[in-house]
């Protein structure tokens, strides 16, 4: 099986080596589903063979159409927030490690590794035709739901074991020698091919909000769309994050709160209001504390993160402690740390699981309010122009409900990979179809000038 595995590898790899952009970007996605960044051809420095496919597809489209690859990295809709993220970087790692240093060279990589999902989407969002990429998921994704659903249903992920074990590393958090099972007496918890739950439920809610508008569009039938919603709605449940359950209506009640009057949004906003102590009440009481080992996170978890977080900064509070900071020194995701360091900085602070937590302790309120500031640019450039076309209607309902995900739950497993792919696809489109409105105006408005010089 392993050898099936590299195989399958290698032919996303070739795809995107000698296939047209739009090849490369199906194969770019289903290599980032399909291999966790778990997964390891090299450990130090850590390659995997997400990133790889990555690293295959810059390279290649910019060796193919290097000019016109050049000049949507320079039109960027989101240049700005992305510049002020790199910024907070290259700071952070100048005032903990200076110029040449581990600091910098982990700064430009997670810069990489995070944020060129979300470049590559938006270019390719102006360069291929929209209505292919959902069309030819299609069949992929419907095999990664029902291969999802087998998984809750066994009790044992097959998926996950067999394609991490192909490879020369493993940095997963399950035991490969073993069945995979991640389900407990109280809920069920699937994965599917990502690193964790959460991974996995940050991807169906993506792809949810991603297909959710082609049900009035004619790229599907409404069968099949309906089909894949259905599908995905239950790996929702299935995966037992209760983050994915609750972005997932969260994201619903955008949509319904746009559709609807200014009355009834009023009413809306008064019944949220007059519920919101209610709520509050039953979370308070029902996810205060986890439920024993592996329970999942609980909020008086989040509250001593929370305050662990802000105390690891007393020192440095504008630019923080430097990239990677809070996998190496706290989290031990690398050889960086050691026991010592662990012990310095407290036990069981678990995964710190929200983006809140990692940005504020690695680049302090500098990283923390320009990585908001990236998701709220999306999010406005999303809703604005939201009814500028029929397949991108969802978008701001995609990236609010992603937004709530990293605050509640993080980006393990490199997660924001996910949404990145598909809200960038959606904003590369609203981009071109702004510039073909903004072209012919232009044409309109020159021909009614060469009309009036004709009269005159």
């Amino acid at each position: 099986m392993s050898i099936l595995v590299l195989l399958l590898f290698f032919a996303l790899l070739l795809i995107i080596v000698y296939g047209d952009t739009e090849k490369r970007f199906l194969s770019l996605i289903a290599g980032t589903i399909l291999f966790a960044n778990v997964s390891l051809f090299i450990k130090n420095p850590s390659l995997s063979p997400q990133h790889i496919l990555l690293y295959a597809f810059i390279f290649f489209e910019y060796f193919k159409n290097g000019i016109e690859f050049r000049k949507n990295l320079l039109k960027n809709p989101l240049i700005i927030p992305l510049v002020l993220i790199l910024f907070s970087m290259v700071a952070s790692a100048f005032f903990n490690g200076g110029i040449v240093s581990k600091d910098m060279y982990y700064g430009v990589r997670d810069f990489v590794d995070t944020f060129s999902y979300l470049i590559v989407a938006l270019y390719c969002g102006k360069n291929i035709a929209f209505e292919s990429v959902p069309e030819k998921l299609w069949k992929f994704l419907i095999v990664c739901c029902l291969l999802g659903i087998a998984e809750g249903l066994l009790n044992a992920n097959y998926p996950y074991k067999i394609i991490n074990s192909a490879f020369p590393y493993y940095e997963g958090l399950y035991n490969l020698n073993t069945d995979v099972s991640l389900s407990q007496d109280w809920r069920i918890r699937t994965c599917f091919t990502t690193k964790h739950p959460t991974a996995f439920g940050t991807l169906l809610v993506s792809l949810f909000f991603f297909y959710l508008p082609l049900i009035k569009t004619q790229i599907l039938s409404r069968y099949k769309v309906l089909l894949l919603l259905a599908l995905l709605a239950v790996n929702i449940v299935m995966c037992g994050s209760r983050t994915a359950l609750l972005c997932l209506f969260f994201g619903l009640a955008l949509l319904l709160f746009d559709k609807v009057g200014v009355v009834l949004k009023i009413i809306i906003v008064g019944l949220m209001l007059l519920s919101f102590t209610t709520i509050m009440g039953i979370m308070m009481e029902n996810f205060w504390e986890s439920r024993g080992a592996g329970g999942g996170s609980s909020l008086d978890y989040r509250m001593r993160q929370l305050i662990f977080s802000v105390e690891s900064i007393a020192d440095a509070p504008i630019f923080g402690n430097g990239n990677k900071y809070a996998a190496n020194y706290i989290l031990q995701e690398t050889d960086a740390g050691g026991k010592e360091a662990e012990d310095a900085y407290g036990e069981n602070m678990g995964g710190l699981e929200s983006i809140v937590f990692t940005l504020l302790i690695d680049r302090g309120a500098v990283g923390l309010l320009t990585y908001f500031l990236l998701m709220l640019w999306m999010f406005v450039l999303l809703f604005k122009y939201r009814k500028l076309s029929d397949y991108t209607t969802s978008g701001f309902a995609l990236i609010g409900a992603s937004f709530v995900y990293v605050i509640l739950s993080g980006v393990i497993g490199n997660s924001s990979n996910f949404f990145f792919l598909l809200s960038g696809f959606q904003l590369g489109y609203i981009a071109l179809k702004r510039e073909e409105a903004d072209e012919t105006m232009l044409t309109t408005e020159n021909e009614i000038l060469e009309s009036e010089k004709a009269k005159i």
